[in-house]
C-alpha cells in the first residue's frame, strides 16, 4: 500500500514539474516573439524613413 502512495506522489510531482516547465517555456517563447516583432517593426520604420529622405533629395536634384 505504501508503494502505491509513493508512486502516485511521484507521478503527481512529475506532472506538476512538467506543467511548470511548459508554462515557463511558453513565457520565454512569447518574450522572444515579442522582441522579434519589435525589432521587425523598428526595421520597417527605418526602411520607411530612408526612402522618404532619398526621394526628397532626388526630387530636389531633378528640379535643379
Amino acid at each position: 500500500m505504501n508503494l502505491k502512495i509513493v508512486e502516485v506522489l511521484v507521478l503527481v510531482l512529475a506532472g506538476i514539474l512538467f506543467v511548470t516547465w511548459q508554462f515557463r517555456d511558453l513565457r520565454r517563447a512569447k518574450e522572444i516573439t515579442r522582441l522579434k516583432r519589435e525589432a521587425e517593426k523598428h526595421q520597417a520604420m527605418q526602411r520607411n524613413a530612408k526612402p522618404e529622405e532619398g526621394s526628397t533629395v532626388t526630387s530636389k536634384g531633378d528640379t535643379s
